[in-house]
């Protein structure tokens, strides 16, 4: 009877336990080595020593002993050449395990394993082993007996109990696989005695034994232990500022716990707090009241980290104060980030704080929170109104269109003489202390507006800079009272040259406010100041400069990582600039457990899988193409899933060209949208919470509709699982087709969704928007990542915003003339107001009339030819929208409600009868 049994790694090396001695013999070998590709480099050596032959089913371990006389070692790389079902464990590393078969007869099997220097040159060994067949011999059988789950440093016994049907236990081998804290004694024997350390945190440690017959055949198992660490309070004060929180009483909450203490004159307070480290992954929120004298009744937020983290950046004093986390004031810009998370009080962890992170932009929270700067400042003395029936700031943030509405209102009226800069420097909060040395990437949200930014600030305030246009600067840097960081370069770096102007933009300093973290990302405004000189470098202009969003992310230990951590799809985003394009093209990255890698471009076709990758100097190297044809892109580390700045050597040209952007987005998924994925209906997610959501409609017959009032275009999934909407015109005509009609329309636009993770119902996706010509050439396109959600059915039963914006109905009359009415974003002047939305109409008898309308619990109001209209929505279905237009006032009649058809953009009102 023959058995297979799960395995696992052994260390020693003994002649009773023949299947697992290391480096106790050599086999045959074929020994192999690399041109060298560097006249001046030395090909290294390999050997593989090991086991000749091994009884089937078991486990061997195979070293290779390799050197390098003018360098290191760099890759090791096994394979089998030859034989099956042999699995390789630990095949990049120096010693590799070998899980063997049965096998019906002696077999043999060659392993080769191939190693790289430093300097790219390579050498390889081959080893013979003969795997023998055990048929007369049944294995053993083993289980573990004892306790899983032990408190730290205390002592007790694992029992291994083993049996054999033809034969007796001859030795016993016990070893700890995997965790850390336990060591393990009396490792030959049925019984292990395991004792656990003292640790700061749990610990699930993994312990195996391995049992040998009189006939040489293994049984191994494993056992599973968690070791807890004993409970440690936390000890720590809390101190910080709160802004217009004088004499205010500050709670601190974390879990059930709530801390509580008061501000003085000048709104400074310090907490202590004490609590165990069961609360040290908790999320603690810090409030207070407001002591606006416009609205003191707001209460102001400030999500913060977990208590744990709060406790490291306390450090040995045991105190936090600003200039160790910069969100412990409780200020206006963390209390608007604090409104516009989703579910607040149900963030409970990290993770999910860092997912509602995700839809927050520092454009956006910057607009928010110049609205709560002047709702608690006032204007030149005076409150601003809330809008009826809103009373809290919740009511306020929650509501996208109220709050835009308000932004415009207090736009117009907003002191002059307030500078931009002042308002960020209300509402920021402090930049975190820089004590060691950082390797920072400034990314700014709109990556072609501007360049991007790699730093290295030295904790004696100095530093360096290099921009993604290759030109570099000694810096210095400090921050000051605010909190904010303050960049001057001691060479003012050339940003823009132009021989048609004889000028060129030099950077002179860098100024940013922080507002809130995300993950290693410190997302802000960036203020930059800049001078213009001319070729003969005299000084034009001194005094101007420009802001950007964006953040500070610093880069990441890459040694914490290893490369099966990168193995996998990326989205390299804003990579590939076309010739004469303002906006660059991301690619799609592929790498691959053997090192190669193929990058895709999908606008401009691009594809190579002549690609290599590695981790180098804690950086990501994509390499494509070879010698004087080679492209090497390196990406700093920021952390496991988002690689951060990317530099682009250009070794043909011999010259230097950066990125733009360079964030990384990693696949979750290899597998595309299946038809059981697409067809339904959908809330497109857009990155960008100000513009709010749209509805993508995919109907079982394939047709799509971009939010109701788009065109319907051809959806398919072609064989990559990548959802495609396509728009045909008619070549003659330019009239929608719904497809090729023969070759008599062609394919204008082409809108791609990849999938790159999905959570339940909800997809993140790389869409893709591509022209085409008429004659079938692809035009330039963009792409960006967005979020699909899919939704049962699609839900509406009033109007938003959204959904009248572009909105073009059609009303036909009964003498066959037709009056349109078209809905739109445009500003219309109404005495001292500006609202946001109007309403155009083009009568038949050639009038036309511009109205503001507005929104009151999803019914539409306007003027029309003097008289109050009012608009609700009856009913949506596939291809109609029903809606109600009557005299505001009044109430809906059968008379009153008109079906619009709404398959091709104009939505169509039937004669009246």
């Amino acid at each position: 009877m023959k058995s297979t049994h799960s395995s696992f790694r052994f260390l020693a090396c003994s002649t009773a336990l023949s299947v697992f001695l290391y480096g106790c013999g050599g086999g045959s070998s074929d020994k192999d080595t690399s041109p060298n590709p560097d006249q001046g480099n030395r090909v290294p050596t390999v050997t593989i020593n090991g086991d000749n032959s091994a009884q089937e089913a078991s486990v061997v371990t195979l070293n290779a002993t390799a050197s390098d006389s003018d360098g290191s070692i760099s890759k090791y790389a096994w394979s089998i050449t030859s034989g099956e079902n042999v699995t390789l464990n630990n095949s990049d590393q120096a010693s590799v395990d070998l899980t063997l078969p049965d096998v019906n007869g002696d077999t043999q099997i060659t392993i080769s394993v191939t190693v790289t220097d430093n300097d790219g040159a390579t050498a390889r060994d081959e080893h013979t082993l003969t795997i023998v067949d055990n048929a007369d011999n049944q294995a053993p059988t083993v289980v573990i007996n004892g306790v899983a789950e032990v408190d730290e440093q205390s002592e007790f016994n694992l029992t291994a109990t083993a049996s054999d049907n033809d034969g007796e236990i001859v030795s016993y081998f016990w070893q700890l696989i995997s965790g850390e804290g336990v060591t393990l004694s009396d490792t030959d024997k049925a019984q292990v005695k395991v004792t656990t350390s003292d640790i700061d945190e749990d610990q699930q440690v993994t312990i195996a034994v391995m049992v040998t017959d009189d006939g040489g055949a293994v049984a191994m198992t494993q056992h599973q232990l968690l070791v807890k660490a004993s409970a440690q309070t936390q000890v720590f004060t809390l101190k910080g500022r709160v802004n217009n929180g004088a004499n205010s009483t500050v709670n601190l909450t974390v879990g059930d716990q709530v801390f509580t203490a008061t501000t003085n004159d000048s709104g400074e307070f310090s907490l202590p707090v004490e609590l165990d480290e069961s609360y040290n992954s908790q999320l603690a929120k810090l409030s207070a009241s407001s002591n606006s004298v416009f609205y003191p009744e707001f209460n102001f937020v400030s999500q913060l980290l977990t208590l744990g983290e709060l406790k490291q950046r306390a450090g040995s004093d045991n105190i936090l104060t600003d200039d160790e986390y910069f969100a412990v004031s409780v200020g206006n810009i963390s209390t608007t980030l604090y409104y516009m998370l989703d579910d607040k009080e149900s963030n409970t962890t990290t993770e999910q704080l860092e997912k509602n992170y995700g839809r927050v932009y520092t454009e956006v929270l910057t607009m928010r929170a110049g609205v709560l700067h002047m709702l608690l400042n006032g204007n030149q003395g005076e409150a601003y109104p809330l809008p009826t029936g809103v009373t809290t700031l919740e009511q306020l943030f929650e509501n996208d269109e109220l709050i835009r509405e308000f932004e415009q209102r207090m736009s117009d009226t907003y002191p002059e003489s307030m500078a931009h800069g002042q308002v960020l420097r209300s509402e920021t909060i402090a930049y975190p202390a820089i004590n060691e040395t950082k390797q920072l990437v400034f990314s700014p949200q709109l990556p072609f507006m501007s360049d991007g930014r790699h730093f290295t600030l030295n904790p004696d305030g100095t530093g360096s800079t290099v921009l993604e246009n290759g030109s570099s600067s000694e810096l210095t840097w400090l921050i000051d009272e605010l909190g904010n960081l303050t960049l001057e370069y001691t060479s003012p770096i050339t940003l823009v040259h132009s021989e048609i102007l004889i000028h060129e933009v030099q950077l002179v300093t860098t100024e940013f406010y922080a507002f809130f973290q995300r993950g290693n990302t410190i997302e802000g405004v960036v203020a930059e100041r800049f001078r213009i000189v001319d070729k003969d470098g005299n000084v034009v202009d001194d005094n101007y400069g420009s802001l950007r969003h964006g953040g500070f992310t610093e880069k990441r230990n890459a040694t914490k990582l290893s490369e099966a951590d990168f193995l996998g799809t990326w989205l390299i985003g804003d990579v590939f600039t076309p010739e004469n394009a303002i906006l660059s093209e991301p690619a799609v990255a592929n790498l691959m457990a053997d090192g190669s890698a193929s990058i895709e471009v999908p606008i401009t076709g691009f594809y190579t899988n002549n690609a290599k990758w590695q981790i180098a100097d804690g950086n990501l190297e994509i390499t494509s193409g070879s010698g004087d044809n080679e492209t090497r892109f390196t990406y700093y580390i920021l952390n496991k899933n988002e690689i951060g700045y990317a530099f682009v050597a250009d070794v043909t040209s011999g010259g230097q060209q950066f990125a733009r952007n360079g964030i990384m987005l990693k696949q979750q998924t290899a597998t595309g949208f299946s038809e059981n994925d697409i067809v339904g209906h959908f809330k497109e997610v857009t990155g960008y919470r100000l513009y709010g959501h749209e509805n993508l409609v995919i109907y079982d017959d394939l047709i799509a509709r971009e939010d109701i009032d788009e065109d319907d275009r051809v959806a398919r999934i072609d064989e990559d699982g990548v959802l495609r909407l396509e728009t045909y015109l008619d070549k003659d005509t330019s009239t929608r087709c719904r497809s090729s009609d023969n070759g008599r329309c062609y394919l204008s636009q082409q809108t791609s969704y990849r999938l790159f993770a999905k959570d339940t119902n909800q997809y993140v996706v790389l869409r893709t928007i591509a022209l085409y010509t008429i004659n079938g050439d692809p035009g330039y396109g963009f792409s960006n990542i967005t979020r699909i959600e899919k939704q049962d059915g699609i839900n509406i039963t009033q109007f938003d915003y959204g959904m009248l914006h572009s909105l073009r109905v059609r009303e036909h009359l009964p003498n066959g003339q037709e009056n349109d009415y078209d809905f739109s974003e445009s500003y219309v002047s109404d005495g001292e107001n500006e609202p946001r939305y109007s309403l155009s109409v083009s009568y038949a008898n050639g009038e036309y009339e511009d109205t503001p309308f507005y929104l009151d619990n999803g019914i539409a109001y306007f003027t029309l030819a003097g008289k109050s209209m009012q608009m609700s929505l009856e009913q949506f279905e596939r291809d109609t929208l029903t809606v109600c237009l009557h005299e505001a006032g009044g109430t809906c009649t059968d008379a009153d409600k008109k079906q619009l058809d709404m398959r091709w953009n104009a939505a169509e009102m039937p004669p009246v009868q």
